[in-house]
């Protein structure tokens, strides 16, 4: 039973992959990065363990992380090189050697995942764990016989006592098994593939419901309205490993478990096409990026299944990875890609306007601008406490911004995450009382939100824990070329009100009652505030700084409205 499809067809790779035009983008990526990195001659260095130590002495990750994702990126970019041009030994050879360094890793698992430091946990499951076994599963199979004993060996003995003895070890594995997240869609859909793929014979019914009953789950992280609440990275990431488990447990069990026949299924693949705001300008709330590039083959995979659903744009804004050397998005992108849907991309300027009434999301694209508004709550995955946060794009940028992401660390997943710009209040475009912003939990949340034909309108006095507010009402109102936004406030405490948006672009007060971030103009009553410019401190690593419009409302001040062109 060929459970990769195309993929596992050496013909397909040195054939179609190799000589096809389609290909060529997806070629070029591999041998650039080939040439760049001089992965011929290049010798990895050892992950060390003063590196290692670093995310619980002071919170670091980025050091030891850099080291682990360099391997696999080379692997990433070398398995299909080694595919494509089989006669080119160098390829091959590369594989092995990162093979080799990988099974010699002391752990799989990131320090940030791996608990306390002084727990000698080798085989513990992470997300980076799981990929690394379902990574050497998929070269074990690729490559069969071309690899030479020895590694073929390592790979079946390290699989052994890191994937499935560990797997088997409990019955559940804790909380990403019976999570709704990205990570329950990683996690389980790698471990069960490298089952799917190693160990055959021991997947049977009790198994196989394990699996499944993890994948529901992960399902049950989005609303019917397909949204994912992490962000549209993880959306890439969670959803192409349920793809992948989709898929092979398809031809597994000859078509009696078919994930793609569930309707929200096909709600959760359309869900990326909404998200283009200006070219590659995106919806960045949570822990999202300001730019989309969408995993294209990913995409081609779901229109198969939904053809009338899925929306596939230019190339030009899709890309084969997916980050962090995630060799498995490569070996199916390649085998999923469509000559047909890589020629003919829908129009990416149309113009459109999405309801998620479920999470609470409202985005509209024009001709002119992109926009983006969210109401919700402060306990969703990868939260920001964002309750009535906006993004205005044009000209294939975020001007007015979600800043997203910020730099992860220990201190970023932990209890001062809060206090960081790019997850408090203070660092999104939404009203300041003094110092009084949003609280996180569930209870701090939006309630009255109404969709309009053209607008967006929410109550957000629960998102703080001020008995002095008595109502803050925010309405969108969104029209061909510009956008009113106004905020009806009923405030009862001392603290100053501030009416705060945020950008990574210096804006400038070039007129009364006229502020400019690059060519958006925000329009506002000055007889009703004074406005300012700020620098609003960034955190971590942060490339740029973050700067506000802080619009300071005069006494007694219940209206606030500004228009954004």
């Amino acid at each position: 039973m060929n459970l990769l499809g195309r993929a596992g067809d050496p013909a397909f790779w040195s054939g179609e992959v190799r000589e096809k035009e389609h290909f060529a983008k997806f070629r070029q990526q591999c041998l650039n990065y080939w040439e760049k990195q001089d992965l011929e001659h290049k010798r990895f260095g050892v992950l060390n363990y003063s590196d290692f130590k670093l995310f619980w002495t002071t919170g670091d990750r980025k050091i030891y992380e850099a080291q682990y994702f360099e391997r696999r990126t080379a692997m990433e970019h070398t398995v299909p090189l080694a595919l494509i041009y089989p006669e080119e030994q160098k390829y091959m050879d590369k594989v092995m050697d990162l093979v080799y360094l990988m099974c010699d890793e002391y752990t799989w698992c990131l320090p940030a995942h791996q608990g306390k430091l002084e727990e000698n946990y080798v085989s513990k499951l992470d997300l980076f764990a799981s990929e690394t076994g379902f990574t050497l599963s998929l070269v074990y199979h690729l490559f069969g016989e071309r690899l030479e004993p020895l590694i073929r060996n390592r790979i079946l003995y390290e699989l052994d006592r890191r994937v499935k003895n560990e797997f088997l070890s409990v019955e559940n594995y804790g909380w990403w098994e019976q999570g709704h997240s990205n990570w329950t869609a990683v996690c389980m859909g790698s471990v069960a593939c490298t089952f799917m793929l190693m160990y055959p014979e021991l997947v049977d019914e009790k198994l196989l419901a394990r699996f499944n009953k993890a994948m529901d789950g992960y399902l049950c992280g989005f609303k019917d309205d397909g949204v994912c609440l992490e962000g549209c990275g993880y959306w890439a990431y969670g959803m192409g490993f349920f793809v992948m488990y989709a898929d092979i447990v398809r031809t597994f069990t000859n078509g009696r478990v078919d994930y793609f026949k569930i309707p929200k299924v096909k709600a959760i693949a359309t869900f990326p096409q909404k998200m283009f705001l200006s070219g590659a300008a995106s919806v960045s709330f949570a822990d999202g990026g300001r730019s989309l590039h969408y995993n294209m083959c990913l995409l081609h995979r779901l229109k198969a299944e939904y053809p009338d659903d899925v929306l596939i744009y230019s190339p030009d804004l899709g890309t084969y990875s997916n980050g962090c050397g995630r060799m498995q998005y490569m070996i199916f992108g390649a085998a999923w890609q469509s000559e047909e849907y890589y020629n003919n991309p829908a129009d990416d300027t149309a113009c459109f306007e999405f309801h998620a009434t479920d999470s609470q999301w409202y985005v509209k694209r024009t001709e002119t601008y992109g926009f983006a508004a969210k109401a919700g709550c402060n306990a969703e995955m990868h939260n920001h406490n964002d309750v009535g946060s906006f993004i205005f794009a044009k000209g294939g940028k975020q001007l007015l911004m979600d800043v997203g992401s910020g730099t992860y660390t220990r201190q970023y997943f932990g209890p001062e995450r809060y206090t960081i710009t790019e997850c408090a209040s203070f660092g999104h475009s939404v009203p300041l009382f003094g110092k009084n912003y949003q609280g996180a939990g569930a209870k701090f949340a939006s309630t009255d939100v109404v969709y309009g034909d053209g607008s967006f309108s929410m109550e957000m006095k629960g998102a703080y824990a001020l008995s002095e507010l008595k109502s803050l009402k925010r309405s969108f109102t969104c029209y061909d070329t510009y956008v009113t936004m106004v905020d009806e406030i009923d405030y009862e405490g001392n603290e100053d009100v501030i009416e705060r948006i945020v950008s990574l672009i210096k804006p400038e007060i070039v007129d009364t009652g006229v502020a400019q971030i690059e060519n958006a103009t925000i329009s506002y009553d000055a007889s009703v505030c004074t406005a300012e410019v700020v620098e609003v401190e960034g955190y971590g690593i942060r490339r740029a700084p973050i700067y506000a419009i802080d619009f300071k409302l005069n006494p007694g001040v219940t209206r606030f409205e500004i228009t954004i062109k």
